[in-house]
């Protein structure tokens, strides 16, 4: 077995102590006298602790590169018997691939001896001189043929490192020995002639994990004369995402501890007996596909996405004809109150629950797709790569001015109160998302250009949910690549796979490879890759809220713009009680006044951003070592999100449980008679101070996260963002 160690090299606490330098000399005399010069005999009794088994049965397993080179190597080592290094980190298996030498060499017959100098130095009393050449001498004269390993080789001087080398290569050495060098860190030797042999870590080696593993499992189960256990698949995707500082010798003791506690009557070793072999990515996490199977069933079947793309689409387009032709008082209009009462607020809320999964239902998104496809079926044309360059330089800009034109249509128009405005903002977006899906493949307007898709990846990252793969069983146990590229079925093969699982596919909508994700900013949810898999390597994880904003976040200039324009659109929304309490209650911001209007509303959006960043000046000023303002001003992501949600409240209290009579208004009736459900605007008051107070930690924790300082050094910040909560509830109340 390639690979393989003797656990006690793993577990000897002396080889973890040996850091002084007066440890790491050459052997003493006092060893050699002890062991090589014993005057009992016979000889081969003073050199038994130190013989050990000879793999004659094993084979070197791997296919990945690295193995094969590996294999090539040993091969070549084979043709003679010149000495050897093996070079590799603890646990890769210098052992094993010196013994598989030995049992495949002219001297197989002979003895395979392993001196661990960690343990020799460890153990003598004190720092003596010793010669290196009485040991080759004696085993000269005493052992005939054989090999003979010496371990940890690098804890020696160099200068002993030297001799050692020179000693192996020197002609007074046996031809019917082969001397065998190993070592955790390079040495010296490219002066000598002799075999070099590079042993790589298992985080380099995960392609040929599987292989390893079924070789342990096999080995263990018979050992305790049991049935042969498999993994599970979410064993599989625990063990290759794991980091193994002791690399084989690790992954040994973790399946031999697994045998013995899976019970007699399993054939699968259960996940839980694995829980604490898992990557550091999924630390407080939970995949809610393996604790709750119904969900995994659910997104694999045909009940999503289609079917909702269907119901979503019957009620965008009778909404968008009623805003265009029927009434347009806020009272009487279902448009209006659909969009403003319930899309909206609710919109806002799905965003710490389920990230940005309403780009997976989005109506702008299902009208390019289904034109896209009748546009295809008549013309038979090309479409167009997508110009990622320019994009990930531009589109976010311009997604952020998109979202700008918004705010001042909204404000300046009094959009909220119009329908046929509101019915005209909705086509507008619509036509975006099918001209750029006419042109360019997949949705690049849903993830670079749309401003909706852009708050939504925004305020994704706040979400409890996350999907992800695993990064090692994607790049070497995949080869379909179905999550990235069209392709057709590839069933799943492992025993607990679904029959629908490694469906047919386009790739991700929206170019996103799911092992590679940083954050939820790119992801819709749509589930393609969960359908496409082949292996079960995608996660639906249940994590802490915001994570993404001090763990993985990739900020960039024109998100922290949006972010602070929506943060600025909350006092946009409330200019007139803000403007009052300076005495400009009355200033006309309407497109009747626009030279007036338009920079005075430009001026509150700006307001947060100018605070924040004098804030952050001043927090630099004390405190030198602060992050950078695109670093820090993330942390207002959970209070910006907040500040919009609680501006909604007042609608969702008066206005949403009018949906029946504002519908039959809608179509000519009176609606009298027909069940309403409004509160009182205390009620209304008291759910925005209890959002506001619920949202206080979710502030200030990411804020201690992001930056990765004291208390008392983020207190500038600390107190703008308690300043804000403040002066939100006050509008609020007004």
């Amino acid at each position: 077995m390639n690979g393989h160690i003797n656990q006690s090299q793993l577990t000897n606490p002396t080889q973890k102590n040996i850091k002084n330098s007066q440890n790491r000399s050459s052997l003493s005399e006092q060893f050699v006298q002890e062991i090589v010069l014993a005057p009992s005999c016979p000889y081969l009794e003073d050199l038994h602790p130190y013989i050990k088994p000879i793999p004659v049965h094993e084979t070197l397993l791997g296919n990945s590169k690295i193995s094969q080179k590996l294999a090539a190597q040993v091969q070549e080592a084979l043709t003679d018997l010149k000495p050897i290094l093996l070079q590799g980190p603890p646990g890769s298996g210098k052992t094993f691939i010196a013994g598989f030498i030995h049992a495949h060499s002219a001297i197989q017959k002979g003895l395979f001896i392993e001196f661990n100098l960690s343990n020799l130095l460890q153990n003598r009393a004190e720092s003596l001189k010793l010669d290196i050449l009485w040991i080759i001498e004696h085993l000269n004269q005493h052992l005939g043929r054989g090999t003979v390993l010496f371990d940890n080789v690098h804890l020696l001087p160099e200068a002993d490192q030297v001799r050692l080398l020179e000693a192996i290569t020197s002609e007074q050495v046996s031809p019917s020995i082969r001397f065998v060098l190993a070592s955790a860190k390079p040495l010296s030797a490219g002066k000598f002639n002799i075999h070099q042999i590079k042993l790589f870590c298992l985080a380099q080696r995960k392609k040929d994990l599987v292989e390893f593993a079924d070789y342990f499992l096999k080995k263990y189960c018979q050992e305790r004369g049991r049935s042969l256990l498999s993994l599970s698949q979410a064993g599989l995707r625990r063990l290759m995402s794991y980091n193994y500082s002791e690399n084989l010798g690790e992954l040994e003791i973790i399946l031999k501890r697994a045998v013995i506690m899976t019970q007699k009557e399993q054939t699968v070793i259960p996940e839980q007996v694995l829980w604490s072999v898992q990557s550091p990515k999924n630390t407080f996490r939970i995949d809610l596909l393996n604790q709750i199977p119904i969900l995994r069933r659910f997104f694999l079947s045909q009940w999503w996405v289609q079917p909702f793309w269907l119901l979503m689409m019957a009620v965008f387009i009778p909404v968008v004809i009623l805003g265009l032709v029927g009434p347009q008082e806020r009272e009487n209009s279902l448009t209006l109150n659909l969009f403003w009462a319930w899309w909206w607020p609710f919109y806002l809320l799905l965003f710490p629950l389920v990230g940005r999964l309403w780009c997976s239902v989005c109506p702008f998104m299902i009208t390019g797709e289904w034109l896209r496809k009748i546009s295809w079926r008549l013309f038979h044309y090309r479409l167009k790569p997508w110009p990622k360059k320019w994009l990930n330089r531009w589109g976010a800009w311009l997604l952020w001015a998109g979202f700008v034109l918004i705010y001042l249509w909204e404000k300046l128009w009094n959009l909220p109160h119009r329908a046929y405005l509101s019915a005209w903002l909705l086509l507008i977006i619509t036509a975006g998302a099918v001209g750029f899906s006419l042109i360019y493949e997949r949705r690049l307007w849903c993830r670079y250009l749309c401003p909706i898709g852009g708050m939504n990846g925004m305020f994704a990252k706040l979400s409890v949910l996350e999907l992800r793969s695993i990064e090692h069983i994607c790049g070497n146990l995949c080869s379909a690549k179905s999550c990235q590229k069209a392709n057709g079925a590839v069933p799943a093969s492992f025993p607990e796979a679904f029959a629908n699982e490694g469906q047919a596919s386009q790739g991700c909508p929206v170019y996103s490879i799911p092992a590679q994700l940083q954050d939820n900013r790119d992801c819709v949810l749509c589930m393609s890759c969960l359908k496409t898999c082949p292996n079960r390597s995608v996660q639906l994880n249940l994590r802490f809220p915001a994570v993404d904003l001090w763990e993985n976040n990739q900020g960039f200039w024109a998100e922290a713009a949006l972010l602070l324009l929506l943060l600025g659109g909350v006092l946009m929304h409330h200019s007139r009680v803000f403007l009052g309490w300076f005495g400009w209650g009355d200033l006309p911001l309407d497109s009747e006044h626009l030279l007036l209007a338009l920079p005075s509303v430009l001026g509150l959006l700006s307001l947060p951003a100018i605070a924040i960043y004098l804030t952050h000046r001043l927090s630099v000023w004390i405190d030198p070592e602060m992050p950078d303002f695109l670093t820090v001003v993330y942390a207002y992501l959970p209070l910006t999100l907040v500040a919009n949600l609680v501006y909604y409240i007042p609608t969702i209290i008066q206005e949403s449980g009018q949906f029946l009579p504002v519908m039959a208004r809608s179509f000519g009736f009176s609606g009298v008679g027909l069940p309403s459900l409004v509160f009182s605007t205390d009620v209304s008051n008291f759910l925005v101070g209890i959002v506001l107070l619920t949202f206080v930690p979710f502030s200030v924790f990411p804020l201690l996260k992001i930056t990765q300082r004291p208390w008392s050094k983020n207190i500038p910040h600390l107190v703008l963002m308690l300043g804000f909560l403040g002066l939100f509830w006050q509008l609020m109340l007004n």
